[in-house]
């Protein structure tokens, strides 16, 4: 695929973001990111969604999953930018089978609801809630490589909010990935679509793979209250693009 091939075709309208002009959607010329999926008790996960139509993925009758992704955005339409996006899978309507996402295949395009996304500059945090109420707020996220190891930092207001260690990995082929992030506005839930580019990435069950901490942050301090478990699977995207869209589906809560 060459540079530009995954652009090809797609139409870009302006739009206006408070005193500047943005085209949509959102193209990441170069994206890498670190994803990981965590092990979560089932019912305190369902007490903070904000509607009763939304079934987490469940793994076990007691327990679901809550993902983390943390991004780097090197180029794109609205400058480079890193950030960090914390949500839950689920499924609409329905109750999701025991062993979604282990032994059993989720939806082909999970929906995910953005319970936090801490990014680094103002035009990505304007943006995000200008076009679907994105839970963004400023923060510093630092990445630093070696070797073997990439590490995120991520601090807020002089606190941290999470620190977390993933290790390289050899990369395989990986296909086009297509996430629902979904945002909640008033009364209703918002969909946009995130759609990644065919790429190469590795993939790890390990546990000796990842290394993840919360800190003091009120940010922090609620996932730690989540009692998260064991990383089922992460994820290693080193190199990428993608496309975002504004909202085009919503639902009543």
């Amino acid at each position: 695929m060459q540079e530009n091939d995954f652009f090809d075709g797609i139409k870009q309208l302006p739009v206006k973001i408070g005193s500047q002009t943005v085209p949509f959607p959102l193209f990441y010329r170069d994206v890498a990111y670190l994803g990981v999926f965590l092990l979560a008790p089932l019912d305190a996960v369902k007490n903070i969604l904000p509607s009763k139509r939304m079934h987490p993925f469940r793994l076990t009758h007691w327990h679901c999953i809550v993902s983390i992704t943390a991004s780097e955005y090197k180029n794109s339409d609205i400058g480079p930018y890193n950030a960090v996006s914390i949500g839950v899978p689920f499924v609409l309507d329905r109750v999701s089978p025991v062993l979604t996402g282990i032994l059993r295949t989720p939806p082909e395009v999970p929906m995910i609801y953005l319970l936090h996304l801490p990014v680094t500059t103002e035009i990505a945090r304007d943006t995000g809630v200008e076009i679907a109420n994105f839970p963004e707020f400023l923060a510093d996220i630092n990445f630093k490589s070696d070797d073997r190891w990439i590490n995120c930092k991520v601090d807020a207001e002089g606190k941290n909010i999470l620190s977390l260690s993933a290790r390289k990995m050899d990369l395989s082929p990986f296909p086009r990935q297509r996430v629902y992030p979904i945002t909640l506005q008033q009364d209703r839930l918002l969909r946009s679509e995130l759609i990644y580019s065919e790429s190469r990435a590795g993939i790890s069950r390990k546990q000796s793979d990842v290394s993840l901490e919360f800190g003091e942050h009120p940010v922090g301090a609620k996932l730690k209250e989540l009692k998260l478990g064991r990383v089922l699977q992460y994820q290693y995207y080193p190199a990428g693009q993608a496309v975002l869209s504004m909202v085009i589906e919503s639902y009543p809560i």
